[in-house]
């Protein structure tokens, strides 16, 4: 049984058939061949994929780049912008981040800080929950501040961001504002309405392809970010490489799938949540949730239980649940939780925490027979 879908989601049946038609077509080439009718139909593709992206964002479709996933979308955003401001000695000179963004973001932060003196990082301050503080960041945003980057829903505790306000103090100051958005596809990532700059997605977090991703890029901006990868200047030469019109209409089309799934699809996945803290304490199990109920991603559950140890439950559970103890971003590495130690939690604490990730193709059934799982191996354990 699956319920680790924060980590990625499964490819739906029908973005597998967009691909699989895609693919084994004979009469789509290259896209960038521009001399023949066969790479003219690619690129018809390529420009359906970024207006299908764009409205899901409300941008524009040349402000929509296709990427390998989120993790080269935010080094674009982050090293990319960087670059082109110290070309472009712009005097601005702070990257604020928040402590619990993805792995990709906070290290192509920290690279931008060594290989250019004049840059330092901010953290911007987080409470309990792990949403930052308005107010205290609001003090923050300066003249000097070139970019905030704070990603739109925690992968690990799934904490939604304010991502309008934040937008507004960015707007207010000349800051850039750039979001992760690769597990904000449940929440309105309107980039006029929340005054986003620049924004993250991955495929695999939206039931698409492993691989492709996007990096939107407000044409309005006036530091631009420059190319990171260099070859035939494809994509206005933001984004260099040949790309796949079966990549990239499979993320444009569950995009849409997931714009007209949404409402309906977040109560399906709350009501899983809701009868697994159901069936948990059912059987006796005490547990303590880590981050906020009230702003969080519908399929989340990121939970202590005390006096267990959470990599040790998760082993014993195989080959019959997958679960995690958090991020899936450090090369398999097994590690305490960083996101969880920023909010305060105590290393004991963190030991006993699971991750939970409810999706599109779990079930009820499913969400009852894994809390039970759980409970019973618990059980088992208290009693080594």
């Amino acid at each position: 049984m699956y319920l680790d879908n924060n980590a990625s989601t499964a490819t739906d049946p029908e973005i597998v058939d967009v691909l699989h038609r895609v693919t084994s077509s004979t009469s789509v080439a290259n896209p960038h061949s521009s001399e023949h009718a066969y790479g003219w139909r690619a690129d018809d593709l390529i420009q359906e994929s970024k207006e299908i992206v764009a409205d899901f964002l409300n941008s524009l479709p040349e402000e929509i780049y296709f990427t390998s996933g989120a993790t080269e979308s935010n080094n674009l955003a982050i090293i990319g912008l960087a670059m082109s401001a110290h070309d472009k000695k712009v005097r601005r000179n702070e990257i604020i981040v928040s402590p619990t963004e993805h792995k990709c973001v906070l290290n192509s932060a920290n690279f931008v800080t060594h290989i250019f003196n004049e840059f330092k990082i901010i953290e911007a301050p987080i409470n309990k929950n792990g949403i930052v503080d308005i107010q205290k960041l609001e003090r923050l945003i300066s003249d000097k501040t070139l970019l905030v980057s704070i990603m739109a829903v925690n992968n690990e505790i799934g904490v939604i961001q304010p991502l309008k306000e934040i937008g507004t103090l960015c707007k207010k100051q000349g800051a850039i504002f750039h979001t992760d958005a690769a597990q904000g596809a449940y929440i309105d990532l309107d980039v006029v309405e929340n005054n986003i700059d620049t924004l993250s997605l991955s495929g695999h977090n939206v039931y698409a392809p492993n691989g492709i991703g996007v990096l939107y890029v407000n044409d309005d901006i006036s530091t631009r970010p420059s190319p990171i990868i260099y070859g035939g200047n494809q994509q206005n030469g933001l984004r260099s490489g040949t790309l796949s019109p079966a990549l990239c209409i499979s993320m444009a089309k569950a995009l849409e799938k997931i714009s007209k799934k949404r409402v309906d699809e977040s109560v399906h996945l709350s009501k899983m949540r809701e009868i697994f803290l159901q069936t948990l304490k059912g059987n006796n199990i005490d547990y303590v949730i880590n981050g906020c109920m009230k702003n969080r991603h519908p399929g989340n559950l990121n939970i202590q239980i005390t006096g267990i140890d959470s990599s040790t439950l998760i082993t014993r559970l195989q080959p019959n649940l997958a679960i995690s103890t958090g991020s899936a971003c450090n090369s398999g590495a097994v590690q305490g939780s960083y996101v969880l130690k920023e909010i305060g939690l105590s290393t004991k604490a963190i030991e006993s925490s699971i991750r939970i990730g409810f999706g599109r193709f779990n079930t009820m059934d499913e969400s009852v027979r894994a809390a039970k799982m759980i409970s019973d191996e618990i059980n088992r354990l208290k009693t080594v």
